[in-house]
């Protein structure tokens, strides 16, 4: 349990003096690599369209979203208040699952071939999306602020392996046929080969 304590301390906090996440840097650099050689590969015929349209909506929520946590940072830090600024997390769930909804539109559109990396990138935002919406009631409409910790420190493990999880998977698609790809993104080990 202190590990969780921990984690959550060090990397979910957001109070007058936090500063930009070190992890973050880290795991928005693997996210653009993985955009930028999903690219490479889509213009070189060598991975399917739908790899390359779900990295960069993934990508494209993750700027936005980041954004949007320096501004709330910067809030905070101006205000000496993170209570105002708890809606935060009922937006990100909402902008997670229009960036799903349209993900889905644009693939109905421009590629006619759903990946497992679609699939996985689906299930592994709609978890996300649910922690974040649970962490907001939480916070928000039931008013708990330091009661029920362990919810915290389980939200945050969940954004922490979540976003490190789609870097990977991101990184290496192909990692999605094999039995560990099943496993990190809770997905059955079914059909691996097709």
């Amino acid at each position: 349990m202190e590990f969780f304590e921990n984690l959550y301390e060090k990397w979910m906090v957001i109070q007058p003096y936090t500063t930009a996440f070190s992890s973050q840097a880290v795991i928005a650099t693997a996210f653009i690599i993985a955009l930028i050689n999903s690219l490479r590969k889509a213009l070189a015929n060598k991975e399917l369209f739908s790899n390359f349209v779900t990295i960069a909506f993934v990508c494209a929520n993750y700027l936005i979203t980041a954004l949007l946590m320096e501004y709330v940072l910067a809030y905070v830090s101006n205000h000496s208040s993170a209570a105002s600024a708890q809606n935060i997390y009922l937006v990100v769930t909402i902008i997670n699952l229009a960036t799903l909804y349209f993900m889905y539109k644009v693939h109905l559109v421009f590629s006619f071939v759903f990946s497992k990396l679609f699939f996985a990138v689906v299930k592994l935002f709609i978890i996300l999306s649910a922690f974040h919406f649970v962490i907001w009631v939480k916070f928000v409409v039931l008013d708990l602020q330091q009661e029920f910790a362990q919810i915290h420190y389980v939200y945050s493990f969940i954004v922490l392996y979540i976003s490190l999880v789609l870097s990977f998977i991101m990184l290496f698609p192909d990692v999605l046929r094999t039995k560990f790809g099943c496993i990190v993104t809770f997905s059955l080990p079914r059909d691996r080969n097709a």
